[in-house]
């Protein structure tokens, strides 16, 4: 019954999702004007798809398979928002990502790397303009941490201990909590060759909170739309 009542508790409106889709396409239009800039090369960024859901449900939406190989940028914000924001790639795409992005015909290994520190700057460049999009919103602040580079299963990579443990102290008081949620987000990166051929790669942006920062969250969308 308990389970039900989260249930409702947590799903998004139309009109909720319709708010946090203007508002993260505003983000993604400043991020991909900087990494165009970072790359010298046009990228456009857009975001086909929003889903709020359990944490199990997300690992299944990322990959059909559970134990196939993510490479992922995870950055933890705390403040009013305690949560971490994880940029998410199947491990051959993250490759071609940085190949594209650099616009360069190169060997595998020195792909392999370049691969961290690229994405390493492209998730710090994707998850700011997702969170600094909460901050222009809502009057909510908060504070991002230093991004780190990640390689896992879906299952590893969205492991709520593991991200408990990265911010115990902000997280103490959440510890119980069985009704985590994800904003699971698909996003499509497309960039052009120097044949102006085009390149479509998709990845996700997830971001994980607190039941107690869920709650936030909803108060803070319901003041957006009463104003709209």
């Amino acid at each position: 019954m308990s389970g039900q009542g989260s249930e409702e508790m947590f799903c998004l409106s139309e009109m909720e999702e319709d708010a946090l889709k203007e508002f993260f396409n505003m983000g993604l239009g400043m991020a991909a004007a900087s990494l165009s800039q970072m790359v010298n090369n046009e990228v456009l960024l857009s975001l086909p798809q929003l889903k709020v859901v359990p944490y199990e449900e997300a690992t299944k939406m990322l990959v059909a398979n559970e134990e196939e190989k993510l490479v992922a940028i995870r950055q933890n914000f705390t403040g009013e928002l305690t949560g971490t924001a994880l940029l998410i790639f199947p491990g051959a795409e993250s490759l071609e990502l940085v190949r594209t992005l650099l616009n360069e015909q190169m060997p595998l290994e020195v792909l392999m790397e370049l691969e961290q520190e690229t994405l390493q700057d492209v998730g710090n460049v994707v998850l700011n303009a997702f969170l600094e999009s909460f901050t222009q919103m809502m009057s909510i602040q908060f504070e991002f941490e230093a991004a780190e580079f990640l390689k896992g299963s879906s299952s590893f990579l969205l492991d709520i201990s593991s991200h408990l443990a990265a911010q115990r102290q902000s997280l103490m008081s959440d510890e119980s909590g069985n009704d985590e949620r994800a904003f699971v987000l698909m996003m499509d990166f497309k960039t052009h060759d120097e044949e102006q051929t085009q390149h479509t790669l998709s990845g996700f942006v997830v971001l994980l909170f607190s039941q107690y920062s869920m709650e936030i969250l909803k108060r803070e969308l319901k003041v957006i739309l009463a104003t709209l």
